[in-house]
């Protein structure tokens, strides 16, 4: 049981509404009425009698939702007494080199439970100053030396094509694709250098006919058969429907995405931002 499960529940009991619950936490409709629904199968009873458009609250909801009224109002008194170093509201200054777009999520989530707390965030990979970051997303525990990290992602990196390509449905080998034209994400990423040295050691270098850091902008090169790209594997499929995976047998990549921090800065919202991250962890 979590916070946030308690959180969405209360919210969506106020107004017998998931979707006001979901605009409220600026997170989709389906993770409020997901996580509900965890949080009912953890106590063992049902907290809504769910019609056909609407929720209604039951009895167990109304029992929990006086309960967690009186455990809120605690909470509140609690937080209010902290001292200023407890309750700092410091800029959290982030430059995000990887998972742009789940980061970018996770920040909005963890902005609507902390709306005291406000980020400045940098998307730029050309970025080399990183003295005044109080975190990093990256890949690479060696270029930022005097930081600590933890894990945060590790996924396998898979070849993308136009679903329609007469590559897909093939095995196929790294060497075979001397001639294609190749889709990147940037020569600062290391999507684009796993590509790069898993070409070179065949003999050739990769024909870039695009490079862009912008995500929708690769997905639709890609669909529209202009190139091959490179990504993260997800089991639910390519990020566009109309994109698939190629099976190459001699191209075996995972990225690592790791969290980095200043261990003397740690502490405060930075600190809470940090654990929040650590409960996001993926693989």
């Amino acid at each position: 049981m979590e916070i946030l499960q308690l959180r969405y529940f209360f919210e969506s009991a106020k107004n017998e509404s998931f979707a006001k619950t979901a605009q409220k936490y600026r997170v989709p409709l389906s993770s409020v009425s997901a996580s509900v629904k965890r949080l009912e199968t953890e106590l063992g009873c049902s907290l809504f009698d769910r019609q056909s458009n609407r929720i209604v609250l039951n009895e167990n909801g109304k029992k929990l939702q006086n309960s967690l009224c009186m455990i809120f109002d605690e909470l509140s008194s609690v937080t209010q007494n902290l001292s200023p170093a407890q309750a700092e509201t410091k800029e959290i200054k982030i430059s995000v080199r990887a998972l742009r777009n789940e980061i970018t999520d996770h920040i909005i989530e963890y902005a609507a439970l902390h709306p005291q707390v406000t980020f400045k965030t940098f998307f730029d990979f050309g970025k080399t100053d990183f003295e005044n970051d109080d975190i990093i997303i990256g890949d690479d525990p060696e270029k930022y030396p005097g930081y600590d990290y933890f894990e945060f992602s590790s996924k396998r990196i898979l070849l993308v094509a136009a679903k329609d390509s007469p590559l897909c449905g093939q095995k196929l080998y790294i060497k075979q694709l001397w001639n294609q034209p190749f889709i990147s994400m940037g020569e600062h990423t290391s999507t684009h250098k796993m590509l790069l040295a898993a070409c070179k050691n065949e003999g050739f270098t990769p024909n870039f006919v695009v490079h862009t850091n912008d995500l929708q902008c690769w997905n639709k090169y890609i669909q529209a058969g202009i190139g091959i790209g490179i990504g993260r594997y997800n089991p639910a499929g390519p990020p566009n429907p109309n994109i698939q995976y190629l099976d190459v047998v001699d191209f075996i990549a995972r990225q690592t995405i790791y969290v980095f921090y200043k261990k003397q800065s740690a502490h405060g919202n930075i600190k809470s931002f940090l654990d929040f991250l650590r409960s996001k962890v993926s693989y």
